[in-house]
């Protein structure tokens, strides 16, 4: 089976059966597909579990790290149950969920960076129930652009006729001409560009600025450096922890409480933004569904150089 998960999971004969099976036996059904896929798909399985091992054989028995295995693989499907389920139910039904079974407690953070008036830069990882953020963002009235990649057409037709009205706005990334560009439009109109910075395959390395990331030696993303060079918006980490798939809790923090326990400044925003994203895998494997992809990281050659500064530490993640 050559067919992406995301791409298999949302086959029009799969989405038919979500919608009237109900979605609590949708969730079932869904696992069903994932352990048919992943059956079928050796290879990939086996580089998942592979990632992980690399990452835990050391420090953990082969039970524990079984044991996390299992997590990162119920955490993939209920990811893409979060991604379908996002997509496809009525707005009103998206709503009275969100307001049910997501805490927050920190929106204020996001108020008082817009008032600079230079937009907002919200950067998260591949984590948690990350689909809900920016209908969830929509949904309580902030200005919010998306740079998105539509596995299917249908997805992505589902999602813009949803958000009308909603004052979110999806960057197609494979129509754009100059993201970048697009990006600081967005910045420039004081909105809140959401990004995720573990887009391994589209990193823009540093050859000067490197890191370890996940045990892996790294040259940081250029990235984020350059747009907020470019507009001095605002930055700002999110993630929105899963409790389970009824149960969640969006975690904000601003530039001060990501540097609070920096002992060496200045220091990259890359880095900043990373080291606080790894505390968070590493705290909690099953919620980054970035596995796959794992074996990617530092196989630069710029990943065999030296680190040219002592590795930062930073305070453990904090779940309020």
């Amino acid at each position: 089976m050559k067919i992406k998960l995301s791409s298999f999971l949302q086959l029009k004969p799969n989405v038919f059966l979500y919608r009237h099976l109900g979605w609590r036996m949708a969730f079932f059904y869904m696992q069903f597909l994932g352990c048919l896929y992943f059956t079928l798909n050796r290879k990939e399985k086996r580089t998942i579990a592979g990632s992980i091992k690399e990452l835990y054989g050391k420090s953990r028995n082969q039970e524990e790290v079984k044991v996390i295995t299992g997590r990162v693989f119920r955490g993939i499907m209920a990811h893409y149950y979060e991604k379908i389920f996002n997509a496809y139910v009525q707005i009103d039904v998206l709503k009275s969920f969100f307001e049910r079974n997501i805490e927050t407690g920190s929106l204020g953070k996001i108020d008082q960076a817009l008032k600079s008036g230079k937009g907002v830069l919200f950067v998260t990882g591949h984590y948690g129930g990350i689909e809900y953020i920016p209908i969830f963002l929509a949904l309580n009235n902030y200005p919010i652009s998306v740079v998105a990649k539509f596995a299917t057409p249908q997805l992505k037709q589902t999602l813009q006729e949803k958000t009308k009205g909603l004052g979110l706005r999806i960057i197609d990334a494979r129509e754009q001409r100059s993201l970048v560009g697009s990006i600081i439009r967005e910045l420039r109109a004081n909105r809140i560009l959401f990004f995720e910075c573990d887009e391994i395959e589209e990193w823009k390395p540093s050859q000067g600025e490197r890191m370890v990331f996940l045990k892996k030696m790294v040259g940081i993303d250029r990235t984020i450096s350059v747009l907020k060079k470019r507009t001095d918006s605002e930055i700002i980490f999110g993630i929105l922890h899963r409790y389970s798939i009824e149960r969640y809790r969006l975690i904000i923090r601003n530039w001060q409480d990501l540097i609070s326990g920096v002992k060496e400044i200045p220091i990259s925003i890359g880095e900043v933004l990373l080291k606080h994203l790894e505390n968070y895998i590493y705290s909690y494997p099953e919620e980054w569904y970035q596995w796959k992809n794992f074996a990617a990281i530092g196989s630069s050659s710029v990943s065999q150089r030296k680190v040219s500064r002592p590795v930062q530490t930073f305070p453990k993640p904090a779940l309020s």
